[in-house]
């Protein structure tokens, strides 16, 4: 299956490289922007942490949740790309747009409940992670879901396909070494071929459940 989702991937991003890189350029440097606030920490230094270290510091995370919507466009741009429906820059930003709140909340307790499984042990940090992977999507085919309800269809649609995501992972091992080697320009292609590879795979499994799908309310919500 995975040199299908792969060959699907490929094939929906013919023509699409570039605008697909580019649009890859503009994701990196926003999300990049909470860092341009962040105070430089040397560990080593005897100079205390200043108040002015704090505020920089606080803006920075701030804005790291407000643009958390980002990484929810992402998804979103993947998977129009890998079913066909072209790419664009309002997609990108479309979790901005509609739902704003629902999006931030939903990033941002998404992260509370990877740190806390990662603080027990990086492995199931890892395996949650995969759990947790399929939500961007679902916040854009079930928008009528809470965000809480969203992660639990996740979790819900990903028992029993966590090794395949992380066999789909592994097997771009290859490419990433070639985005290290690039010095990083790589990763401006490789990541929309991966991120297409994987919305194909949240697609494939989707399929699959249609018609057999337990209520989500019915489910057991957290994490």
């Amino acid at each position: 299956m995975r040199s299908e989702w792969k060959q699907h991937a490929r094939q929906a991003l013919k023509g699409k490289w570039w605008l697909m890189a580019g649009l890859a350029l503009l994701f990196v440097i926003v999300n990049g922007i909470p860092q341009w606030f962040a105070p430089e920490m040397d560990p080593n230094s005897p100079e205390a942490f200043t108040s002015t270290d704090a505020t920089l510091s606080f803006v920075s995370t701030v804005l790291q949740v407000l643009i958390a919507p980002l990484a929810i466009g992402w998804s979103w741009l993947a998977l129009n790309v890998s079913r066909g429906n072209g790419a664009s820059l309002s997609t990108l930003f479309k979790p901005f747009q509609k739902r704003y709140v629902k999006h931030v909340i939903t990033s941002f307790v998404m992260g509370v409940f990877l740190v806390l499984w990662t603080l027990l042990l990086i492995v199931p940090g890892i395996i949650k992670g995969f759990s947790y992977s399929l939500t961007p999507y679902i916040l854009r085919d079930q928008p009528e879901l809470s965000a809480l309800e969203s992660i639990t269809e996740s979790r819900r649609l990903m028992d029993g396909h966590k090794m395949e995501a992380f066999m789909l992972f592994l097997s771009f091992f290859g490419w990433f070494l070639v985005g290290i080697l690039t010095l990083g320009i790589g990763f401006f292609f490789i990541g929309p071929y991966f991120s297409t590879t994987y919305a194909t795979f949240y697609d494939s499994i989707r399929d699959k459940q249609v018609g057999s799908d337990e209520p989500v309310h019915g489910t057991e919500q957290g994490f």
